[in-house]
């Protein structure tokens, strides 16, 4: 008996991330809110060293880049980080218009930062705006008409390597999300002038 499979069968992992890409760019198009906000488990852009899900983020990253996804909130890498697309940047330093990428641990268990100016956000077209090592968050997202209001606060330091000098309780990271009626969209950090409708 053998274990392998034939030569002309497909990759089953390729497979099986195309099924789910087509779907949720199928549940995004028919999506009647104003907000949309993918939540899931493996990064597309992973913050912590050695950790890589390429094969998820070349099959879902497009849909995300191309659908209008406000906010993706993914885990696995037992590490913070947030940013956004490259091609998502504006003229205007704080202020970006596509997804916002967010990554979070809540638990004890800590993986190591991958370095700052060498990490898989850098070498595919994307960057980090915060990150932390060995410290846990917690989310709180508000939303109104026009605003997703996104705070993360430190939950906890389970062991004294955090990367941050944030206590418990304090907000490690915060942005804002507006979106006017005609669909523009922008991401501003705490402290920028939201830019007007056009």
């Amino acid at each position: 008996m053998t274990t392998s499979a034939p030569g002309n069968c497909p990759d089953p992992q390729k497979l099986w991330l195309d099924m789910q890409g087509r779907w949720l760019d199928a549940a995004v198009e028919d999506n009647p809110g104003k907000w949309t906000v993918a939540v899931f488990h493996q990064p597309v852009f992973s913050g912590a060293e050695g950790r890589d899900e390429k094969a998820v983020r070349d099959v879902w990253l497009p849909v995300f880049q191309s659908s209008g996804i406000d906010l993706v909130l993914m885990g696995h890498d037992h590490v913070y980080a947030r940013g956004f697309a490259d091609e998502d940047a504006t003229g205007t330093p704080g202020v970006t218009t596509g997804p916002v990428y967010t990554v979070a641990v809540s638990g004890p268990k800590y993986y190591e930062l991958a370095p700052e100016d060498d990490n898989v956000w850098t070498r595919n077209g994307a960057t980090q705006v915060v990150r932390a090592g060995h410290t846990s968050t917690f989310q709180g997202i508000r939303v109104t008409q026009d605003r997703l209001h996104y705070e993360a606060v430190v939950a906890a330091k389970w062991d004294d390597r955090s990367t941050t000098d944030k206590e418990v309780g304090e907000v490690l990271d915060s942005f804002t999300v507006t979106k006017y009626d005609d669909g523009t969209k922008y991401v501003t950090e705490k402290g920028v002038e939201v830019p007007p409708a056009p």
